[in-house]
């Protein structure tokens, strides 16, 4: 198999509008049949399938229920469960299977009825996830993020309008998108002045709860179709630093997360650097989210995100556009859709928000847990 590489042939979206009685396995049907018709093949083509898990439904398989429900019998499958990573670690578990063998050409799928079904508590349900102190004292989501955000304040002297600006500026992408949830510009005074989601963070800092369902058709390069619209993936890197934040003093003392390494390794892996990329997806849970990640990606100094975003970094005519439909905090739920969002602007299907110029790469990102998962992607139009 030397010289084979694994590409991206189509990317699916679900209709994100809340539907009652959708199922999670429902918004993946939806999200693999567009994502096979968008990469003009066959059901029957499918020979791999990889899933995410549902916070909203219990499934003991969520690729088997999904291959089932599609008619297949893949001779390889897997359901995957990486927290927030999950959407671009999927990906990854893909593009491995289809390069050792495992099958050649594999469905990557991650849905969920967050909105339309989820528990009466799906706090509940995330917070049940965490351990040691955390269970036991019962700290949210919210509230581990907004400790690393008055840690990276403090140590780079960060104000909260660092923060808010990205907001302000992936809402500034969303107005463009017909299919994202919140349209309306904000701006800084906006998100300073909306509700204390948990101190720094307001409400506006924080991810969206949606329905949402993304996917990916991957292959190798040898046995796609002949086709100049695939999207070929250049690099790949995952890496884990912690479950517990308590275990992760480094976090607190240097500031660097685990996506310095997976980029690290995904940028060796492509022979590229940060200066060499185009566009970028990334995983935005939290303001503060963003701002790290940059930093640890190389697209900027330490200390210095909250100015480069102010000074347009991100935006749709900058350097780097970046999470170009608007994000988790304008759009909707689901890392896979950093995923579906960077294959259709390389491939210029992405509608009213399509970039001007298609972009030759990108960076797309998962982050999971409370920034401790971490799996980084590069993609390339040639």
């Amino acid at each position: 198999m030397s010289g084979v590489t694994a590409v991206l042939l189509g990317a699916g979206e679900a209709s994100r509008k809340p539907t009652p009685g959708r199922t999670a396995v429902d918004l993946a049907v939806e999200a693999s049949l567009d994502a096979i018709a968008d990469a003009g093949i066959e059901i029957g083509d499918i020979d791999g399938v990889v899933t995410g898990y549902s916070l909203a439904e219990q499934h003991l398989d969520f690729s088997a229920d999904l291959a089932e429900s599609l008619g297949i019998r893949p001779q390889w499958s897997q359901t995957n469960s990486r927290s927030g990573a999950t959407g671009a670690s999927i990906v990854v578990s893909a593009i491995l299977a289809v390069l050792g063998g495992a099958c050649t050409t594999a469905l990557a799928t991650w849905a969920d009825n967050r909105a339309s079904g989820p528990p009466a508590d799906i706090a509940g349900v995330l917070a049940s996830q965490l351990s040691g102190f955390e269970a036991a004292n019962g700290p949210l989501i919210a509230t581990q993020y907004a400790l690393i955000a008055r840690s990276y304040m403090a140590r780079w002297n960060a104000g909260p309008e660092d923060l808010a600006g990205v907001a302000v500026q992936f809402r500034r992408h969303a107005a463009l998108n017909e299919n994202a949830k919140y349209r309306t510009p904000i701006t800084v005074e906006d998100v300073l002045s909306s509700p204390m989601a948990s101190s720094p963070l307001h409400l506006l800092e924080c991810a969206l709860v949606t329905d949402y369902g993304g996917a990916v058709v991957v292959t190798r390069s040898d046995a796609m179709p002949r086709t100049p619209d695939a999207i070929h993936v250049l690099g790949f890197g995952e890496a884990l630093s912690h479950q517990s934040i308590l275990r992760n003093q480094e976090l607190f003392d240097t500031g660097v997360t685990a996506a310095a390494r997976s980029s690290q390794l995904a940028y060796e892996m492509a022979g590229m650097t940060a200066r060499d990329l185009t566009m970028a997806q990334i995983y935005d849970c939290f303001t503060i989210t963003v701002l790290m990640l940059m930093e640890d990606f190389g697209l900027c100094g330490r200390g210095e995100a909250g100015a480069a975003v102010r000074n347009g970094l991100l935006d749709r005519d900058g350097r780097l556009p970046s999470n170009t439909n608007g994000g988790m905090l304008s759009c909707a739920s689901g890392g896979i859709l950093h995923v579906t969002e960077a294959v259709r602007q390389m491939r210029g299907t992405a509608g009213a928000h399509q970039l001007a110029t298609l972009p030759e790469t990108a960076l797309v990102h998962g982050n999971g847990g409370i920034l401790g998962a971490q799996t980084t992607m590069l993609f390339g139009r040639r």
